[in-house]
């Protein structure tokens, strides 16, 4: 079964940072990359949890039917230090902001049957924002004392019918 366009940008997403945090170099180990806050916990930091958010779609002219999707997609850093959250987020913003390419997927019994190029995930803007629960840090899960949000908004400027 095909991924449709949201799940594409997560899925893309995912395997990006997956594969710039494995490059020699990267200065990165044992960061865990989900997709759901499910699989957050104190036992598994650190975590980037990417998950496509709001979404955009408009129309490309009066009366028609044809849109431009403009999605927000989130980054959710959960750190195990006030430096790792800032050294992280700044990474990924880095190695983010020129653009990521664009997948479509198919999935044969929950498993990529196939990956295929199909464009430019463009980042339009970046927000990054410190998530601060205004309580000691030590009254808070483990998971939530040193979080941080990465808001892109993206598109594939492409016209969809």
């Amino acid at each position: 079964m095909p991924y449709r366009t949201s799940r594409n940008f997560e899925a893309s997403i995912i395997d990006f940072v997956n594969e710039k945090l494995d490059e020699t170099g990267s200065g990165w180990s044992n960061i865990n990359v989900e997709k759901t806050f499910s699989k957050v916990s104190s036992d598994n930091l650190p975590v980037i949890c990417i998950r496509c958010g709001v979404t955009e779609h408009t129309k490309v002219e009066i009366g028609g039917t044809s849109t431009y999707r403009t999605a927000n997609i989130l980054f959710d850093i959960f750190a195990t230090s006030d430096g790792m959250r800032l050294d992280l987020k700044d990474w990924l913003i880095a190695n983010i902001k020129a653009g990521i390419t664009y997948y479509n997927y198919t999935i044969v019994n929950g498993v990529v049957n196939s990956k295929v190029a199909d464009g430019q995930i463009n980042v339009i803007d970046i927000e990054d924002t410190p998530i601060d629960f205004d309580t000691d840090k030590e009254k808070l899960e483990i998971a939530d004392r040193y979080r941080h949000l990465i808001t892109l908004s993206v598109s594939l400027e492409k016209v969809e019918n």
